[in-house]
């Protein structure tokens, strides 16, 4: 299980801070997941593609506290992101999309 602290991946300004190869590559993906997660419109963002074995849209929920919890239904790949919450990607207070 990946346990991931997302304020590791951020810049003092609260974007990612890696800015090419691996790093940048799981930075995006945690803020992937955290987007599609914490998004509760009715047109929820798509879930990203698992960062290890490219196949499965993991599945990923809020946790009773707070975290997000994310898996793979392909290669069972799992995680966990703490410190989210008021990150650039936390989509809670994201408007309804008209329609």
């Amino acid at each position: 299980m990946y346990i991931t602290d997302l304020t590791h991946f951020l810049d003092k300004s609260g974007a990612i801070g890696p800015v090419k190869g691996p790093a940048r590559a799981m930075a995006q993906f945690h803020v992937d997941v955290v987007a599609h997660a914490s998004d509760g419109t009715s047109n929820v963002l798509p879930a990203p593609r698992c960062f290890k074995c490219k196949k499965g849209a993991v599945e990923a929920v809020r946790a009773h506290d707070d975290a997000i919890l994310w898996v793979c239904p392909i290669c069972r790949t799992e995680g966990r992101i703490s410190n989210w919450q008021g990150s650039l990607w936390d989509l809670r207070s994201r408007p309804a999309t008209p329609g």
